[in-house]
Parts: structure tokens; sequence; C-alpha cells
């Protein structure tokens, strides 16, 4: 399965048939579709605009912008928290986690919260990874910072 999280908005693409509930089983997340593509549960109904001092899911919109979710996201500096289902400000997210080098790859403890801040203080945005099912881990291809 590859996951792609832009701005903390997160979306995921089966490589092969059945992903998705395996996903499901491993980690009690909930995932539904979202066009071809598939996203957590809470995300399907993300907006593709904000108006400042309006409802952004579970948060407040700080601008009047339109686009993609991911931009939108990003437009309001919030991110999707997993751990709590909620979208919130990414200044809100603390935690602190280590990216391993592993040959062409990062690995890490789980998948990574948008928002959390590295082994070197960096907060990050997004990344692109893919599942190992050989390894049992997300191994990550790329890794933006705010």
């Amino acid at each position: 399965m590859k996951l792609k999280c832009s701005h903390g908005f997160y979306l995921f693409e089966e490589t092969r048939v059945g992903q998705v509930s395996d996903f499901m089983s491993q980690t009690g997340f909930e995932i539904g579709p979202l066009d071809n593509l598939f996203t957590f549960k809470t995300l399907i109904d993300a907006p593709k605009y904000s108006i400042k001092g309006g409802p952004l899911l579970s948060s407040q919109s700080i601008v009047t912008c339109e686009g993609n979710q991911w931009d939108v996201f990003k437009e309001n500096a919030v991110v999707y928290d997993f751990t709590k289902d909620l979208v919130v400000p990414i200044s809100s997210i603390t935690q602190t986690m280590s990216l391993k080098l592993a040959g062409n790859f990062f690995i890490s403890n789980g998948l990574i919260l948008a928002g959390s801040i590295d082994q070197n203080g960096n907060k990050i945005e997004g990344y692109s990874a893919f599942y190992s099912r050989d390894r049992g881990s997300w191994l990550y291809s790329e890794v933006s910072y705010v």
C-alpha cells in the first residue's frame, strides 16, 4: 500500500487487492474511498474550500481559500491527528520521533503523524511511503518539513 501525506492530509493507494482491509484490521483505523484513492474516514468529507472563521471539520478556518483538501489544510495550518481522530493546528503536535536511514528509505516506529518533530528538531509536514509486508513496516521515500 502506498501512502501520501500532504500537509497533514493522508491519501492511501492499494497496490494489491485487500490492503485496505489489512490496514484497518492491523491498525484499528477506519479508512474509506475518496475519488479513486482512500483516506481516513474523518477526512472523506473534508472541504475543498474554507471561509475565515468557519468550521474546518473539527477545527476552525483561519483563512478563506480554495483548492484540494491538502491545500486547504496547508493554508489553514492544520493537520489530521489520527491518534485523536481530529483536525488540529499543526503547532499543537508536539510528538517527537526518529527517522533512521535503511538503504534508500527512512524507517520509523509506525505511521508518522504529520506535525511530529524529528530527531533534528524539524517539524514534519508530509511524506511519501509504502508498507513493506516483508519488513512489517512503513518505508518513507520522501519527507517534507514546515
